[in-house]
């Protein structure tokens, strides 16, 4: 029975064995296989990554807002970039959308509904519209024209004949104000009526002899377009968190960043200047301490005047404005030394802070200031024992059914070609189909197992190294580990030299890394 056990192991060995060294040559040779005692070779996983996809995996696993960007020389930059803040014009600076304005006299002017400081000179209009109401306490029909001097559509102002029968109030239809555009010079709107009785007598209407007689109404009136003279004024802008993460696991990290650096981009469509200050800007740290960004690129905490579309040849257009924060300027590589997990700021906004005069503001319906921030890491620098940690599916074949009383004695193998700068010490941990913990490879701490490639005094990696490491097991263990179905790779990286020096990370770097299983049967 034993020899048909050995013959059902041999021919699947074989047969993985032979494709195994068709595809690539076998670490696992020389293997002999005798009538009374043998020993099989058994692939548990061959892969090449490049340095690109194995950081990919490693820096991407936990936050959505990390990407890794190739450069056209191979290297490559993570970074971290907040939600997007937008803050449409229309939020900051309310005008009149409605109301009622009563018209005292013939001739009446009632101020624009502006926010403080900003005075407009022209208003298009896209919807909303007006309604007249008038009170006629004669006992004539009155007739009349109600003029807006300052509101015209397609040059023609605009003009509102009405009918009031007597001791009736009259309510105008809803009166469609797209289209019309609203001129001023001064924040003023003017209103004038001429009112007939039949006999061409011309008559104010009054209430009491005292009280205005005529409404006119604004319903929700909406502006394509707004020009005029923004003075200064105070505003938030956006605050924001972006969660950064350079050692994405438990295992312990020591990074040390080559200048990291921080790019904050404003793009802005509002037609005035304004001017960006920082309210709060800082660094959090694991255990909650925070750490200030302090820079010398900002004068009393305020970000120069961002740039911005002026009147009247760039409307509609959008201007940006990059701010730089690197370790020039600013603390940020001590900072990222003590390895944040939180990036904090909140910005707000001053409108023409040189009270200028003489610049002619517009705004549109479009009109959007957006922020945002960048934390940027080029990956040069150096590391140790940055953490990582991976799941592969395991499958021992028929080497996890057979009789423990036939093996003599068990080895793993690991087998590692490193074209990177990057050493590797490893532990794997083997998993039920629950993910409970069977046993691990090594006991206690991990082992190093994948030297890195030599270096040369840019920190680029000019070869490959290869490291062989034979682990034993006993067949107590081995028991135990071939149930898994899972095997949970730790590993912390370790950059040349062991960490001392910065090194250069390019995409085009790869490791071959190979794990396999040699099981001796007793005779």
């Amino acid at each position: 029975m034993r020899h048909h056990r050995f013959l059902r192991l041999l021919v699947p060995a074989l047969i993985v064995c032979s494709l195994y060294a068709a595809c690539k040559k076998s670490d696992f040779e020389n293997l002999e296989f005798a009538d009374h005692a043998a020993e099989f070779a058994f692939p548990l996983f061959t892969t090449t990554l490049t340095l690109e996809d194995l950081l990919a995996g490693v820096l991407n696993d936990s936050l959505s807002n990390d990407t890794l960007l190739i450069n056209d020389d191979g290297t490559m930059t993570l970074f971290y970039t907040g939600d997007v803040a937008q803050k449409p014009a229309t939020d900051i600076f309310k005008f009149f959308q409605g109301g009622a304005f009563p018209l005292s006299d013939t001739v009446s002017m009632s101020p624009i509904q502006a926010p403080d400081g900003v005075i407009i000179y022209k208003a298009v209009l896209k919807g909303g519209n007006i309604a007249v109401s008038i009170f006629n306490t004669f006992n004539d029909t009155i007739t009349g024209v109600l003029h807006i001097p300052q509101m015209a559509k397609d040059g023609v102002p605009f003009a509102f004949p009405f009918v009031a029968l007597p001791n009736e109030n009259f309510v105008s239809p809803a009166i469609p104000v797209d289209g019309y555009i609203l001129t001023s010079t001064d924040n003023i709107l003017q209103f004038r009526y001429e009112a007939y009785k039949p006999s061409g007598e011309r008559v104010k209407f009054l209430i009491g002899g005292f009280f205005p007689g005529i409404y006119v109404g604004f319903n929700q009136l909406e502006f394509s377009y707004l020009e005029g003279y923004w003075g200064y004024s105070y505003y938030p802008l956006t605050r924001d968190t972006i969660d950064i993460d350079i050692n994405q696991t438990n295992l312990d990290g020591n990074v040390k960043i080559k200048n990291p650096r921080i790019i904050m981009r404003i793009s802005n469509s509002w037609g005035f200047p304004t001017r960006g200050v920082i309210k709060y800007l800082s660094f959090i740290r694991q255990n909650g301490e925070e750490l200030k960004l302090e820079t010398t690129a900002f004068v009393n905490d305020s970000i120069v005047d961002f740039n911005y579309p002026t009147f009247p040849n760039e409307i509609g257009q959008t201007k940006y404005t990059d701010v730089y924060l690197d370790e020039t300027n600013s603390n940020i590589a001590e900072i990222f030394n003590a390895q944040p997990t939180q990036f904090i700021y909140e910005v707000n906004g001053i409108s023409n802070a040189l009270l200028d005069p003489t610049i002619i503001g517009f705004m549109t319906d479009s009109s959007i200031i957006k922020l945002s921030m960048r934390v940027e890491l080029d990956l040069e620098g150096s590391a140790q024992n940055f953490g990582a940690e991976q799941t592969l599916d395991l499958n021992f074949g028929d080497y996890s059914s057979i009789d423990s009383f036939d093996i003599e004695n068990v080895e793993f193998k690991l087998v590692t070609e490193n074209g990177t700068p990057i050493s590797t010490s490893l532990q794997i941990f083997f998993e039920d189909e629950a993910g409970n913990t069977i046993d691990s490879l090594f006991a206690g701490a991990p082992r190093f197992i994948m030297q890195s490639a030599p270096v040369n005094a840019e920190g680029v990696a000019t070869g490959s190294t290869r490291t062989e490491t034979l682990i034993p097991m006993s067949v107590e263990q081995f028991d135990r580990v071939r149930l898994a179905k899972r095997a949970v790779l730790q590993t912390a990286f370790t950059t040349a030299d062991g960490g001392s020096i910065p090194v250069k990370l390019l995409a085009t770097n790869q490791v071959t890394v190979k794990m396999g299983l040699k099981v001796k049967t007793r005779s």
